[in-house]
């Protein structure tokens, strides 16, 4: 049943795990980043970074889930939702002085605060791991091209099919609770909460979910996989 899992998809988070990039650090490297760091717990739904901002450190979350939004025109915008031992937002904490998004706690999150001045003594001092954060920045940034300009060829049936797959992945099962509700989950997708609302008491009326407030089945994870796909 959990076969999905294992096919290389553009959402392998696996993938985006930062771990290996730290692992790249000498021993007195490491030493030193534990002394430069701090470590905070987040509640759900508690603000990590919220933009504006300045960049004095690089965040680096090591349990939870977090939401990255950014603002275009006034309105915001979900870009990505983040996994354990992944670097929150890197790939544009060098663009600017201040934060350039707004990242949120989607469950009881930790994260290690690493003064960026030090980390970025280890970019310059440390090849191996500077050419392992290239690889990953690159990584994340593909994955996260891929994303966007698949769900922007998508109906409403398509982006939701994508969505639930892709927690089908973070959570390792066909069952999972859904960590937000159906007003975010239209604004990850760029639908309206009706649309949503809608599409989840088709799926669960066609049998290929079932649907318990945020609790998901997936009973039929080729069909949704066929929508995601053809949606």
């Amino acid at each position: 049943m959990l076969d999905f899992l294992q096919k290389k998809t553009h959402f392998d988070y696996n993938s985006l795990n930062a771990e290996e990039c730290l692992n790249m650090l000498t021993e007195d490297e490491k030493a030193t980043l534990v002394n430069h760091k701090s470590d905070v717990e987040f509640k759900i739904g508690e603000t990590i970074v919220k933009r504006g901002v300045l960049v004095s450190n690089i965040l680096y979350m090591t349990e939870g889930l977090v939401k990255l939004e950014f603002v275009n025109d006034n309105k915001w915008s979900t870009l990505a939702i983040v996994q354990p031992h992944s670097f929150i937002g890197l790939i544009c904490c060098f663009a600017y002085k201040n934060f350039d998004f707004t990242a949120t706690a989607l469950e009881k999150t930790k994260v290690g605060f690493i003064d960026k001045d030090v980390f970025e003594k280890f970019i310059k001092s440390n090849g191996e791991f500077s050419l392992a954060l290239i690889k990953h920045m690159s990584n994340v940034a593909n994955g996260l091209f891929h994303r966007i300009t698949r769900l922007s060829q998508k109906n409403i049936e398509g982006a939701l099919s994508i969505l639930l797959l892709e927690f089908s992945i973070i959570y390792k099962s066909t069952i999972f609770v859904l960590p937000v509700g159906r007003k975010e989950l239209g604004a990850l997708l760029g639908y309206s909460k009706e649309s949503v609302i809608n599409t989840l008491s088709n799926f669960n009326r066609e049998g290929i979910l079932n649907v318990l407030d945020r609790k998901i089945e997936i009973l039929d994870i080729e069909k949704l996989e066929q929508i995601s796909k053809l949606g």
